[in-house]
């Protein structure tokens, strides 16, 4: 069967074909499915692309979130060397690892001091040490000046102006000056800035740059270790390099003389505002650039580290000098002053009482006094031997530690007391005779023998100073208590006369205890007067008592001079036991009142009544 309107394409009629019941069903099983898919691919083609794109990178994102843990470090440091995204990422960062070293120094505070012990231990130690060898040298320097008119003259400096002494000494004594300023890389040793003093030859600037820069590697890998050990300082020739060790650059300075503590500190400093400058310049910059850039060549300058050295040493401008230390100085100065003229006016005071009662002493005219305030004294003048002896006059002068010393002559005085002292001794009265001398005129009243009144009446006109004599004497009635007080009186009188001999004699010396010559002639003498006194002493009714002396003149020290009249007072005693005088005592170092100012030794007597 066909159908109509169909023909063939020669336009001939078809006839239709008939379907075969065995075709239809497999030919809907076959195109069913491809049309529905067709169908649906020209419905939801689009979408369903879409969708399993989504698909995709869902699937790519979790992929990427599940490898997060272990990409990010790599990222992170890709991106800090990244030099545009570095200050973003700086920025992100801070916050969160300022929270997490928070929260970790809170909850694992052992393990952080675990872990920054290595690093903390060496930091501190070369801290300690740079202290040391500054507060070394600080007390060298000060040690060295302590004690010298420099030294007292730059601690009143530091009194005055209120300022610790060390620093007074650093800013004088120690003379330095800056050669030359490098500023290295660090990473590569290229010389980013380098600065010479005035007059200076010029330098291969980056063969230095490069030793030491080859210098600090050597030192950081042989010897520096774990320890993170640096060259600090070497000496090359006269001059002192100190080298400051940053980030991203090094300082290095050469130096003549010594340095003060201060010029280091000051490198920190210039190094630290330095590395403050670099996060200031573009990212792009590079640190070749520094060497041009104002503010580092004013930082580097050598005469302005110099100048800022001599600032941080110098005593602040702004401290007001203390007034204390000069009203200190100026009471003790005062006080000083006050102390020395009244230890001299007492001094003088005291000599002049001493004058006016050497003056008024009978018997002693004074001719002069050689004194040292409070260390020695001497008194010149004329004393008559039958004046009043000046020992309790010297004694009683109140010196202190100073013993007066009487260089005398001897002269005969017509002072009223002493010549009646001088009757008394040449006349020799009895108990019941009184002797008086006004205006020279020598008066004699009493009872007394009458062979004593015809001697004395005889006699008493040739005493020396006698002008007139005038007598009311009496004769007693005479017996034999007469006969022995007139045989006493004579004894008395032969034996003043010989102790007054013994007295004047001396035996001279050349040289400590070397006699001058004549000397045994002079013993032979003394030894002589010494039997007769011993004959004359019964008589007399006295005892005498016999001591050596020895004298010295103004040379040699006191102590030499105590020694050697100590050997020639034993000299003396020893020479008069040799020729039978005994009963000598010495005297030791001790010199008479009437010490003469000469090399020598000398014989003083004592006489006193003798005992029932």
């Amino acid at each position: 069967m066909t159908s109509p309107g169909i023909g063939d394409l020669a336009g001939r009629p078809v006839a239709p074909r008939m379907a075969d019941p065995a075709e239809a069903p497999s030919r809907e099983a076959s195109e069913a499915p491809g049309g529905f898919e067709r169908l649906r691919e020209l419905l939801l083609g689009g979408e369903r692309r879409e969708l399993a794109d989504a698909r995709a990178r869902i699937a790519e994102l979790e992929r990427a979130q599940r490898d997060l843990p272990a990409r990010l470090p790599d990222a992170a440091v890709e991106a800090l060397r990244n030099e545009q995204g570095n200050p973003r990422v700086a920025a992100a960062l801070s916050e969160p690892v300022a929270q997490a070293l928070g929260a970790a120094v809170q909850k694992h505070r052992q393990s952080l001091v675990d872990a920054l012990f290595p690093i903390l231990g060496p930091m501190i130690r070369k801290s300690i040490a740079e202290a040391l060898r500054s507060l070394v040298a600080n007390l060298n320097g000060a040690i060295e000046s302590s004690f010298t008119a420099r030294g007292l003259k730059w601690r009143f400096e530091a009194w005055r102006g209120g300022v610790p002494y060390a620093e007074v000494v650093l800013k004088h004594r120690l003379a330095y000056g800056i050669d030359h300023v490098f500023l290295i890389e660090r990473a590569s040793g290229l010389v980013l800035h380098h600065a010479s003093a005035p007059g200076l030859p010029p330098l291969d600037a980056d063969a230095i740059a490069g030793m030491l820069t080859a210098l600090g590697d050597f030192v950081d890998d042989s010897v520096g270790g774990d320890v993170g050990g640096a060259l600090e300082s070497a000496q090359v020739g006269a001059d002192l390099v100190w080298v400051e060790h940053g980030p991203r650059a090094n300082l290095a300075c050469f130096v003549h003389g010594v340095p003060p503590a201060q010029l280091r500190t000051l490198m920190e400093q210039r190094l630290e505002e330095i590395h403050a400058h670099l996060l200031a310049l573009p990212p792009d910059a590079p640190l070749q650039s520094l060497g041009e850039d104002a503010l580092v060549r004013g930082l580097l300058a050598p005469a302005a580290l110099l100048r800022d050295t001599e600032e941080a040493t110098a005593p602040s401008s702004a401290r007001k000098p203390s007034r204390v230390p000069l009203l200190v100085i100026g009471a003790l100065a005062l006080a000083l002053l006050g102390g020395l003229a009244w230890s001299r006016w007492r001094w003088d005071a005291r000599i002049d009482a001493l004058r006016a009662r050497l003056a008024a002493h009978p018997g002693f005219v004074l001719t002069g006094i050689e004194a040292r305030a409070w260390r020695a004294l001497t008194v010149h003048g004329l004393l008559d031997p039958d004046a009043e002896p000046l020992d309790a006059v010297l004694a009683g002068a109140d010196l202190g530690a100073v013993v007066p010393t009487l260089d005398a002559s001897g002269y005969v005085s017509t002072d009223d007391a002493v010549i009646a002292r001088r009757a008394a001794r040449l006349l020799a009265p009895p108990g019941s005779v009184t002797l008086a001398v006004q205006e020279r005129v020598l008066r004699l009243s009493g009872t007394a023998p009458q062979a004593w009144i015809d001697a004395a009446q005889a006699r008493a006109p040739w005493v020396a100073g006698v002008a007139r004599v005038e007598s009311s004497l009496s004769a007693a009635a005479a017996g034999a208590g007469d006969d022995a007080a007139v045989a006493q009186r004579q004894a008395r009188l032969e034996l003043e006369r010989v102790l007054a001999e013994l007295q004047a004699r001396h035996v001279a010396f050349v040289q400590g205890v070397d006699p001058a010559d004549g000397a045994d002639a002079v013993v032979d003498d003394l030894a002589a007067s010494l039997r007769r006194v011993t004959a004359l002493a019964p008589a007399a009714k006295v005892e005498v008592g016999i001591r050596a002396y020895g004298s010295n003149d103004e040379s040699g020290g006191s102590e030499t001079n105590a020694r050697v009249r100590a050997q020639r007072a034993q000299w003396l005693e020893h020479a008069l036991a040799a020729r039978g005088i005994t009963g000598v005592s010495v005297a030791d170092s001790a010199q008479p009142a009437d010490a003469p100012n000469r090399r020598g030794a000398e014989l003083r007597a004592t006489v006193r009544e003798a005992g029932p």
